[in-house]
């Protein structure tokens, strides 16, 4: 054969090898899917794939064992909205500013794995389980889709709102289309684990008694909607070609170091979480990773796996060498934090950073672990260790000074007011007399831990036993100042009937703690009740000046105006509320009817029409009668018809099957409206009420 005719066989090969690897999923060919599944409130040692014998999780188990699971993953803060934020900015919370849920939001100039999916083609989609992940906290960027609706039963006023695992999935697996070309980034958010610990009986029934057995049964539960999810991918032909990567948030507390629960304190209990990575056709065999990574990594990683360029703003360090096996030169400390104790507490904040084999926790009883040897964390060794101990403070305090960020600056050295304000938000060091001067959150939860005997005390209007406790406790603690003090107090006198008190309790914890929404709040609803509206509003103000995203003033002070009879002021602050958080079906609800009250009937209409995009409104029989009955006047005919279609056959009862019958009638439909009219009259006559029997049989006689 000629070199020239060899040449060419060989080109029309390699041509051939080029097109088969373009239609392979991977790094050189088809883009890979992504989908992050976090798991809120879940310790990695309650899991079967970390060594948890009592553990019910085949399905986390098996993608695991599949994938390449992380020994070692820690967030960097035992709190559900920052640790999200550090897990998809790749940004520590002394740089992307977020410290504590709630009253935090991630700022739009923070750049997200879903924006930077976005800008490459992804469709982006997520589904959160539980109010502190709301799209008005700023995790949103970047997404399409961010399904946030939650519970449509839940109050205004009720900010626990959740829903659970399995209209997580129903959610996600909606979303799901084969023949979609573009590849998709998904998140899908489980909250099961999070108190309060409530498992379905058939999985309340595999372990004793108590909170932990109840806690192990929600994420028994959990994982079985997981196992789900995996399966509509692996049905769809999905599985194959996308990276799974799951994470816990923050782990929970059973009493290992007094805390029950998490927020307060930074121990593996709290800090350790399930990381695994499934994708065997980009990743290899199945592994296990020793080595500490952090949930700030995760972002880097999973763009360097998708050969995406990691934004220079990104602070976590990308561990793909680990993933294929591979180790890395240099150990990488984590800074963890948690503010929950100086902002919800008056305690003083807690700072440390995990290197090598030792954990180092700032604080005015600092506290140094060496986890190798104790990973229980027991055997506190900062006197034994001091030299160690001084070296990790002088290495936290540069590891904060060179990664804390104002804004969207660069890093750079920080200046002396830069270091002060650092102070301000807490970050002082053990060694610094001034740390003394804040209550140390061990002996803060101890305090708490009998604060809650209180409050039950005063939940079982044992009130007499309430008072007695907090005074001994005030007593043995003078000069005590902590939120949680002045809100029991306040309590304690409304209990008694004593209104003018209980306020003034309100009123000195505003002047004592002005960053706290929380006692303004309580304050301005508590003048709402006893319709001091004009007082009310004065707090509801403040708020505002404040915060101006704070929801819950705004729709108080809708409120207000509607009790002032002022409609169209009501409905103005109900639409600023709902700008912010538009998920809100009950004030969305409550803004549709305020319409109707204004004769806005349009605008009604359309406000009804974006609730009843929400699934969950959309299968309410009656109120798809009340905006079906609404759209007939001042709508859509043919909406009006579908609305009740559906309602009819969510609940076939008498007014729907009548209601039904004559729209279909007006729509010219007049075979099926007798069907649905004979229908009511015939088997649900005793549901109607004798006017709409009366028009049923009139109709019955001129249809026939």
């Amino acid at each position: 054969m000629k070199k020239k005719a060899r040449w060419g066989i060989l080109l029309l090969l390699l041509a051939a090898a080029g097109a088969l690897l373009l239609l392979r999923p991977g790094r050189r060919g088809v883009p890979w899917n992504v989908l992050v599944i976090t798991l809120d409130t879940t310790r990695a040692d309650r899991l079967g794939a970390y060594g948890y014998a009592a553990a019910r999780t085949p399905n986390l188990d098996r993608l695991a064992a599949e994938g390449i699971l992380l020994e070692n993953g820690y967030t960097s803060v035992p709190l559900t909205l920052p640790s999200h934020s550090v897990l998809f900015t790749g940004r520590y919370p002394i740089a992307n500013n977020v410290r504590n849920n709630g009253s935090y939001f991630l700022p739009e100039g923070e750049t997200t794995l879903a924006e930077v999916l976005r800008d490459r083609g992804y469709d982006t989609r997520a589904v959160i389980a539980a109010f502190v992940l709301l799209s008005k906290f700023g995790l949103n960027q970047g997404f399409a889709v961010y399904d946030d609706s939650l519970d449509t039963h839940e109050m205004i006023r009720n900010y626990r709102s959740e829903i659970p695992a399995a209209m997580v999935h129903d959610k996600f697996s909606a979303w799901l289309d084969p023949a979609e070309e573009r590849p998709f980034f998904y998140w899908v958010h489980f909250y099961d684990p999070h108190t309060p610990y409530r498992p379905p009986p058939e999985f309340a029934k595999l372990y004793p008694a108590g909170p932990e057995g109840l806690y192990d049964g929600e994420i028994a539960y959990m994982d079985v909607w997981v196992g789900r999810v995996i399966e509509a991918l692996r049905q769809r032909g999905l599985l194959e070609r996308t990276l799974v990567v799951v994470a816990g948030d923050h782990g929970e507390a059973f009493g290992e170091h007094v805390e029950q629960g998490h927020g307060i304190f930074c121990y593996e209990e709290s800090l350790r979480v399930p990381l695994f990575f499934h994708a065997p056709g980009l990743l290899g065999k199945p592994r296990r990773v020793e080595a500490r990574v952090g949930l700030v990594d995760v972002m880097p990683t999973v763009l360097d796996l998708l050969d995406v360029e990691v934004p220079a703003a990104v602070q976590g360090r990308s561990f793909l060498s680990l993933l294929k096996g591979e180790s890395e030169k240099e150990e990488r400390p984590l800074y963890f934090e948690s503010m929950y104790g100086p902002e919800e507490m008056n305690w003083a904040p807690l700072t440390g950073l995990l290197r090598e084999t030792y954990k180092y926790v700032s604080l005015p009883d600092p506290e140094l672990y060496d986890l190798s040897a104790d990973r229980g964390e027991k055997a506190n060794l900062f006197l034994r260790k001091n030299l160690v101990a001084r070296d990790m403070d002088k290495r936290l305090a540069r590891f904060v000074a060179g990664h804390s960020q104002r804004g969207h600056e660069t890093r750079r050295a920080l200046s002396e007011g830069d270091k002060e304000q650092l102070q301000a938000l807490g970050y002082i060091s053990a060694f610094s007399s001034q740390g003394a001067t804040a209550l140390d959150p061990k002996k803060g939860v101890l305090i708490d831990a009998r604060l809650k005997k209180v409050s039950q005390r005063i939940a079982e209007k044992k009130i007499e036993e309430a008072e007695a406790e907090l005074r001994q406790l005030l007593s043995e603690n003078p000069g005590l100042k902590m939120p949680h003090v002045y809100n029991l107090q306040y309590k304690l006198y409304m209990s008694k009937g004593d209104a003018r008190t209980a306020l003034d309790f309100l009123r000195q914890a505003i002047d004592e703690f002005p960053d706290v929404e929380t006692f303004r709040q309580t304050l301005a609803l508590a003048l709402f009740d006893m319709k001091m509206y004009d007082r009310a509003e004065k707090r509801c103000n403040e708020m505002l000046d404040k915060n101006p995203r704070n929801t819950r003033a705004r729709i108080l002070l809708g409120e207000i105006r509607e009790k002032q009879g002022r409609p169209a002021e009501a409905q103005e602050h109900y639409a600023l509320a709902l700008a912010i958080e538009p998920q809100n079906v009950s004030l969305r609800i409550k803004h549709a009817e305020l319409l109707i009250t204004l004769k806005k009937f349009a605008e009604a209409v359309a406000e009804y029409d974006r609730l009843l995009e929400n699934e969950e409104a959309a299968a309410q029989s009656e109120l798809l009668l009340k905006v079906a009955l609404l759209n007939t006047r001042y709508g859509s005919m043919a909406a009006a018809e579908g609305m009740l279609a559906r309602a009819v056959a969510i609940k076939p009862e008498g007014k729907f099957f009548f209601n039904y019958a004559l729209v279909l009638a007006k729509n010219g439909k007049m075979d099926l409206a007798l069907a649905q009219m004979e229908t009511a009259l015939g088997r649900h006559s005793e549901q109607l009420s004798a006017e709409q029997r009366q028009i049923a049989e009139k109709a019955l006689a001129a249809w026939r």
